[in-house]
């Protein structure tokens, strides 16, 4: 089955069939088969004067660095969880040999995390400024 997909000015008007897009005035400027459509959320519109279903190349990229750096920030909420627990925030304060080490261990856990979420972060920046 085939999806009809017409400009409308700004919007894109959908139609599930050749018969109602007619019967409505209109030619089709776009057809994709329902599978297409579906499988992108039903999200279409117009960019740079053509329709487009689902998310650009750029768009997915941008919400896979967000996941990425959603999943980061966990990994280091985990990480503060289990290595800076006020036993060990205490122990610091008291010069506690411990507390040292388990603050180390934290941070050279940590460290490359934070870099990996700077480097994407700069990445994002760059593709949402563009």
């Amino acid at each position: 089955m085939n999806i009809f997909l017409v400009k409308n000015g700004n919007e894109v008007l959908v139609f599930y069939s050749e018969t109602e897009m007619k019967t409505a005035g209109y030619k089709a400027d776009k057809i994709v088969t329902d599978e297409e459509f579906n499988s992108n959320g039903c999200y279409t519109r117009i960019i740079n004067g053509e329709i487009v279903v689902g998310k650009t190349d750029e768009e997915k990229r941008i919400q896979e660095i967000n996941d990425q750096i959603q999943e980061i920030d966990s990994d280091l909420e985990s990480l503060d969880k289990q290595y800076l627990t006020p036993r060990i925030l205490k122990g610091l304060a008291e010069n506690d040999e411990y507390a040292f080490i388990a603050a180390a261990t934290h941070e050279a856990k940590a460290i490359p995390l934070r870099n990996q979420r700077e480097t994407l972060k700069s990445e994002l920046d760059v593709l949402c400024a563009s």
